[in-house]
């Protein structure tokens, strides 16, 4: 198995990890090695992966408790359980999760920073 190792600034990895306020302005290595030998294979390839990983039935159950439980949704919830959302409704979907994820992340980097 192949690895890779390399010494960089701890601040580096501060958008990507939580680092304890006693590492940070060092340097430190970093080593990264394969968890699987995963074959890579196509974007389309990666996808079908995740969704047979992450059903669509676990999706769907999950969407069903949290509008059992009150919870409100950026998107038409209905769409999804009912197998109606369109392609561009769920790219649209995706792009928001994306967007939210980034700045979940850059809120966590500046509180770090605060």
């Amino acid at each position: 198995m192949e690895a890779i190792v390399q010494e960089i600034d701890v601040e580096e990895l501060t958008s990507i990890f939580d680092i304890p306020e006693d590492m940070r302005n060092n340097r430190v290595e970093v080593t990264i090695r394969p968890i699987r030998n995963e074959k890579q294979g196509t974007t389309a390839e990666k996808i079908e992966r995740f969704r047979k990983k992450y059903n669509r039935e676990t999706f769907v159950e999950q969407l069903k408790k949290g509008v059992s439980q009150g919870f409100s949704f950026d998107f038409d919830v209905q769409k999804v359980i009912d197998g109606t959302e369109t392609e561009e409704e769920m790219q649209a979907r995706y792009r928001k999760e994306k967007q939210t994820w980034g700045n979940i992340m850059l809120e966590r980097k500046q509180r770090r920073e605060a």
